[in-house]
């Protein structure tokens, strides 16, 4: 089964910081925490280098995610609730 997912991604000109704009939610990451935050949420990598070349020269894209998974958290009772 598979859970596909939509992600705008936008940099401001000059800034070190992508944010991932996904179902209302929007996130603040920097540029290996946005490949780690791809790889963990089941993104293709070869297919993500494009995109985020793309994102750096042009400000945004938009990348479809074909399975979208939520990484597990490993001590979830003691991650803060914001």
């Amino acid at each position: 089964m598979t859970n596909p997912k939509r992600i705008v991604v936008l940099r401001e000109p000059w800034s070190d910081f992508y944010v991932l704009a996904y179902d209302g939610k929007t996130e603040e990451l920097e540029f290996e925490e946005t490949r780690a935050w791809f790889k963990a949420h089941g993104a293709d990598m070869i297919k993500l280098e494009p995109a985020l070349d793309e994102v750096q020269n042009f400000q945004q894209t938009i990348v479809n995610i074909a399975d979208f998974k939520e990484p597990v958290q490993k001590f979830p009772g003691f991650e803060p609730q914001v």
